[in-house]
């Protein structure tokens, strides 16, 4: 037996129970059913329950709660480093799913929420593994509290051991409750008919008998909720139920040949959310950015191997976006999603923060992608970080050079491939400050590169991570190159792509503006606004926004001048590359596009005109295509890519929507 000390447990040090971080998203369920048949996995209904609105608190679980909160998932997580991260955090586990034994310990994939606000365990939590039965009812006993997740699992040899979460049942965050352990489903079925909900339910199989482990609450009050649950299903079914009963799974039990036991809530009127479920992702990873693409939280996993012992999961998600994020999202997906609201059309992310304030808008912000020409900033940033150290000066003599690789476009679109670095082809008619300027205005690729070939990758790499807090970002490849290797003549993203994030993008400008990134030392700060492409007043598609928010509020009198105010900095970005097949070829043409900077709204302080500050981000990137469209041409040769531009260039002024609201308010 191996107990597990949650970094919470020791109630006498209140402050510590106050502010452990992590709460959770685990799968519950409420239902209209009385006793399931395992073989046939019926339901049964107890009519008259009418579903409520949505939890306004984890007291019960965490798995019907859409309040936007922080979360973890780790995978293959031994308990000291599940132990460690809890600590780190200042998390509280919501589930665990074994994994297996490495070394004589087992491992497991462990999701964690944010214990604060909604998410909050009043009283204390603790968790442990290694456990018996016997044991889990003495550590349930000494202190009083209750299961919210119990994992069954096999040490060796059929014996069978149990990893928990368990929180206090004290108080306010007291339930009628009961859990079994290994358990028929005719057992669970009485529990069920005594008005019990399951809000956890794992099968395993001892002495070569299936049995179950299950925790439930009592479906009264406040926790009444309307749900069903079943056993032995296939994914088709699943859908089928869901379907019919128009749910929301909050559990799912894989069992080894595939099928799952699982249980749903009733997902309609106020008791409705936006939610997901995907089978067989390859990894965590996959699975994080899944749920990050979508900006929603996972409320259970299932980690298995397949028939071909690879590790796979499965999960149910809950969405975990504030009403901007969730809007941006909406936008987005009308083109980016696919049929079945899955990410499969490429990666979008949208970010907005108000400098020196709080994070607006946050929709995948810190996914690593391929932004093309939006991370020139970081260029300019570095090249001005030289400036105000003194090491340089905007008008010392700059080497860049042209790069006659035979193709189409522009000299300056070209990719700055190192052969035609010669002397033949080298400028030297701008200065370092024309060099900037160029690489931003025109978005010069080769000036790009004569700042690279100046400092180096490395050098600017650290300015990013160091200076303006870029910590999702790593320039590997030429601004120009794509992902092209010119050493192998191949596509290779996973070690050329020039990995930056939306949010990373806002804090160059947000530290640029606030002056933590660059000081008015030498003027670096003022040349670096001068370069980033300085803007008053607006697009027509912004104004456009600018103009319905003021109808709404009855000034539309003032929608004209307010626009006219407006000040901007910012850089985009775009691409036409290919994912690689298996040769290295072209497998998949796919398009980036992309946009940072800083928006100053103007607000009315006593009749005088003030500004408020916001750094953003965003972009789509890989998004599959099967042409390229020629934009120097007045015809569409690519009727995809123009769609997905489209899409893009009208979901970047909506990012703004409700920021330009909050500014008319004051005039």
């Amino acid at each position: 037996m191996r107990p597990v000390l949650s970094p919470t447990r020791r109630p006498l040090l209140g402050l510590l129970v106050s502010a452990a971080c992590l709460a959770a998203t685990a799968a519950a369920a409420q239902s209209d059913v009385d006793a399931g048949i395992e073989a046939q996995g019926a339901e049964q209904r107890e009519p008259g329950i009418d579903p409520l609105a949505l939890d306004t608190n984890s007291l019960t679980s965490d798995q019907s709660i859409n309040v936007p909160t922080a979360w973890w998932l780790y995978t293959g997580q031994t308990a000291a480093q599940i132990s460690s991260l809890l600590s780190s955090k200042g998390a509280r586990l919501t589930e665990l799913q074994f994994e297996g034994i490495s070394n004589g310990e087992p491992r497991f994939a462990a999701r964690m929420v944010k214990n604060s606000g909604a998410y909050a365990a009043t009283g204390g939590w603790w968790w442990y593994y290694g456990l018996t039965a016997a044991q889990v009812s003495s550590y349930l006993n000494a202190n009083s509290a209750r299961l919210i997740d119990i994992e069954p699992y096999d040490i060796g040899g059929g014996t069978i051991r149990y990893a928990v979460v368990m929180v206090s049942n004290a108080g306010a965050a007291a339930r009628s409750w009961t859990y079994l352990i290994g358990a028929t489903s005719s057992q669970i079925s009485t529990q069920v008919s005594s008005n019990r909900r399951i809000i956890d339910l794992d099968h395993f199989v001892e002495g070569g008998v299936k049995k179950y482990a299950a925790v439930f609450v009592s479906n009264t009050g406040t926790d009444t909720k309307s749900w069903q649950y079943f056993y032995n299903q296939t994914t088709s079914s699943i859908a089928a139920k869901v379907s019919a009963f128009a749910g929301r799974i909050v559990k799912l039990d894989r069992q080894s040949d595939g099928t799952y036991n699982f249980v749903q809530v009733k997902n309609t009127g106020s008791d409705a959310s936006a939610w997901w479920y995907q089978y067989d992702f390859t990894s965590g990873t996959a699975l994080l950015n899944f749920a990050n693409q979508l900006a929603a939280r996972p409320v259970e996993i299932q980690s298995f191997l397949n028939g071909s012992g690879q590790r796979r999961y499965t999960a149910a998600f809950i969405d975990n976006a504030n009403a901007a994020t969730r809007r941006m999202r909406g936008i987005y997906g009308q083109k980016f999603l696919d049929a079945n609201g899955g990410p499969t059309r490429g990666i979008f992310s949208a970010y907005l923060k108000q400098s020196g304030s709080s994070v607006l808008v946050n929709l995948n912000a810190d996914r690593k992608a391929e932004t093309a020409s939006a991370l020139k900033a970081l260029h300019l940033l570095h090249g001005m970080r030289q400036v105000q150290l003194g090491t340089t000066t905007l008008a010392s003599a700059f080497n860049y050079y042209n790069y006659p690789d035979g193709g189409s476009g522009q000299a300056k679109d070209k990719c700055p491939s190192p052969i035609y670095e010669t002397s033949g082809n080298l400028q030297t008619n701008y200065n370092f400050e024309k060099g900037l300027d160029e690489m931003m205005r025109i978005s010069d690729n080769r000036t790009t590169r004569g700042v690279v070939l100046r400092y180096g990758m490395s050098a600017i790499n650290t300015t990013g991570s160091s200076n303006a807090g870029m910590t999702g970002t790593q320039l590997r490849h030429n601004i120009g190159c794509a992902y092209w290797n010119l050493s192998t003549q191949k596509y290779d993203p996973d070690n050329l792509r020039n990995n930056t994030t939306a949010a990373d993008l806002s804090r160059i400008y947000e530290g640029v503006w606030r002056s933590t990134a660059l000081t008015e030392t030498n003027a670096a700060r003022t040349e670096f606004l001068e370069s980033a492409n300085p803007k008053s007043g607006v697009s027509s598609s912004l104004q456009a926004i600018i103009n319905a928010e003021a109808s709404a509020l009855g000034k539309s009198a003032v929608a004209a001048s307010f626009g006219t105010l407006v000040k901007g900095y910012s850089k985009g970005g775009s691409y036409g590359t290919c994912l690689p097949d298996s040769a290295g070829a072209c497998g998949q043409k796919v398009i980036v596009r992309s946009s940072a900077g800083l928006i100053r709204l103007p607000i009315k302080v006593s009749g005088a005109t003030q500004y408020r500050d916001y750094a953003y981000g965003h972009f789509i990137s890989d998004t599959p295509v099967p042409c390229w469209e020629n934009f120097d041409t007045s015809t569409v040769e690519c009727q995809a890519d123009t769609d997905y531009t489209n899409a893009f260039n009208a979901a970047q002024p909506e990012l703004f929507r409700e920021v330009v609201r909050s500014a008319l308010q004051t005039w």
